[in-house]
């Protein structure tokens, strides 16, 4: 967390930067969270002084979990959960050269988000909402655009490239090489799929890798826009978009790169605002979610926040009433419904196993929900969840996750919470990564306890190990030391994270 000096003045770190980060990546294991807080700098002398010392062969980065989180339908993202170490080498290495990314140097070449301001990351809420202001005024300004994004773009990013570009854009040979070496020993050696997903320092690196394209002189249009691997280009002339969407495409091949064809928007339309497509009562709950997600981010309330939830329209309320009784209700629509209906609980709870089973993606918009429940509501969901993990054969890892964490902050007090705990950790889709969230929930009940100190006692050094280890902290010293001190022989990390917990009061 933030430190404080004599001044009481912040302090901000690389640690801050990854706490301040963890309730937005795709698998938040509160494990990684308390072993940086705790022992961060333990962590860093081990990545240092042992993984990246050349004199000490026998220490390297470990090779990572792959885990899977959904996009839209049932279709999945693919990457990979970093440990403890791994996750917190990426944050410092990120914080400790902020200094290259950096802001566009041309007005005419704009990329927004996932850059430092003042020595903290600015808000991807924030940038994305002025992304899309950008967006409106260049649909009013120029005659001609082209939307496009590149396909599976983390996935196919070859590693050689990115440290190339790093040590390019002037980043010294000591910092560019243990990026290399993480990226190539993190993916057991394969050079494309190496940078994971949904850390703000790894979209940080995507970002700035892709300003080979922005700073090129052979893009000639009036103006180019990108949020990460979004583009859209601007133009008066047709010619010159259709010259330069070639261009593009050349460059990103070079770089293993390609298009998502089935994206890629053509506006021949003269000055084609897109609000004018949707309905105006949509249009303007679209830029009231836009809204509570930039002043929240779903972590914050605010008198702001409040102020739009309560001054929603009874014209506003009545159409996403309509939306919830549809049967055609789609994805979008679900979200939208997600996140300004959470007043009105009882009447959501009815569509809410439709959604789980419906639209996997939004498993994250049902915790953030599940925040502002009434008792009796929670109750409902705590229902729903219990029938759809043990009905449900195609309950995603992801769901799994977040249906844990979900359990862990609100439903404690329920009847169900051990039948749901049960039923998630021995579901059959679940992973690793899935029931690592049940073995880490500070609860001796329901034979927690008991399964943690299974898997201490296996001297295995994995998620499952690394996260009954963690949740020990709430037993006895004497009896968590006891089975701790066997813990640590296990690996490097294992003694790191045991030692941590070990010296906890």
């Amino acid at each position: 967390m933030p430190t404080t000096g004599a001044s009481s003045q912040i302090v901000y770190s690389a640690t801050a930067y990854m706490v301040e980060d963890y309730p937005h990546t795709l698998f938040p294991l509160s494990t990684t969270r308390v072993v940086v807080e705790h022992s961060n700098k333990e962590v860093s002398d081990y990545i240092y002084q042992a993984v990246l010392n050349p004199a000490r062969k026998e220490h390297s980065f470990l090779p990572q979990v792959r885990c899977y989180a959904p996009k839209h339908g049932l279709h999945l993202r693919r990457t990979v959960k970093l440990d403890p170490v791994a996750e917190y080498f990426v944050y410092d290495w990120v914080y400790r050269n902020r200094q290259l990314f950096r802001k566009d140097h041309r007005p005419n070449r704009v990329s927004f988000g996932y850059r430092f301001e003042a020595g903290r990351p600015v808000s991807p809420n924030k940038s994305y909402g002025e992304f899309k202001k950008a967006l409106a005024d260049a649909r009013r300004k120029y005659r001609y655009s082209l939307g496009f994004d590149v396909a599976s773009y983390f996935n196919s990013i070859y590693h050689h490239d990115i440290v190339a570009f790093f040590s390019q854009s002037g980043a010294s040979a000591a910092e560019v090489e243990p990026l290399g070496q993480f990226l190539r020993e993190a993916n057991t050696g394969r050079s494309v799929d190496c940078l994971p997903q949904g850390l703000n320092p790894c979209k940080a690196i995507g970002s700035e890798f892709l300003k080979f394209v922005d700073n090129s002189i052979k893009v000639r249009c009036e103006l180019m826009i990108r949020f990460m691997d979004d583009f859209f280009l601007f133009s008066d002339d047709e010619d010159t978009l259709d010259g330069d969407f070639l261009t593009i495409q050349a460059m990103l091949g070079e770089k293993g790169l390609s298009l998502n064809a089935s994206k890629t928007r053509n506006n021949k339309s003269p000055r084609l605002n897109i609000a004018e497509q949707i309905d105006r009562i949509k249009a303007d709950l679209l830029q009231i979610r836009r809204r509570v997600i930039d002043v929240s981010g779903f972590e914050i309330e605010t008198d702001e926040v409040e102020e739009l939830y309560s001054n929603l329209t009874p014209e506003q309320l009545d159409y996403l009433f309509s939306m919830l009784k549809s049967a055609e209700i789609d994805e979008s629509d679900a979200e939208l419904i997600l996140v300004l209906l959470r007043e009105s609980g009882e009447q959501v709870l009815e569509k809410m196993g439709s959604f789980l089973r419906r639209f996997p993606s939004l498993i994250k918009n049902i915790y953030n929900f599940a925040k502002h429940s009434h008792s009796n509501e929670l109750a409902g969901l705590s229902n729903l969840i219990s029938a759809f993990v043990r009905e449900s054969q195609t309950a995603t890892e992801y769901q799994l996750f977040w249906l844990g964490k979900l359990a862990e902050d609100f439903l404690k007090a329920e009847p169900k919470y051990g039948d749901i705990l049960h039923e998630l950790i021995s579901h059959s889709n679940a992973s690793d990564i899935s029931k690592a969230k049940i073995l880490e929930i500070a609860d001796n009940r329901y034979g927690l306890s008991e399964l943690r100190h299974e898997h201490l006692r296996t001297g295995k050094s994995d998620w499952l190990s690394w996260s009954a280890a963690v949740e020990t902290r709430n037993e006895t010293s004497i009896h968590r030391n006891h089975v701790l001190s066997y813990f640590v022989k296990g690996s490097p990390m294992n003694k790191i994270i045991g030692d941590c917990i070990k010296s906890l009061p």
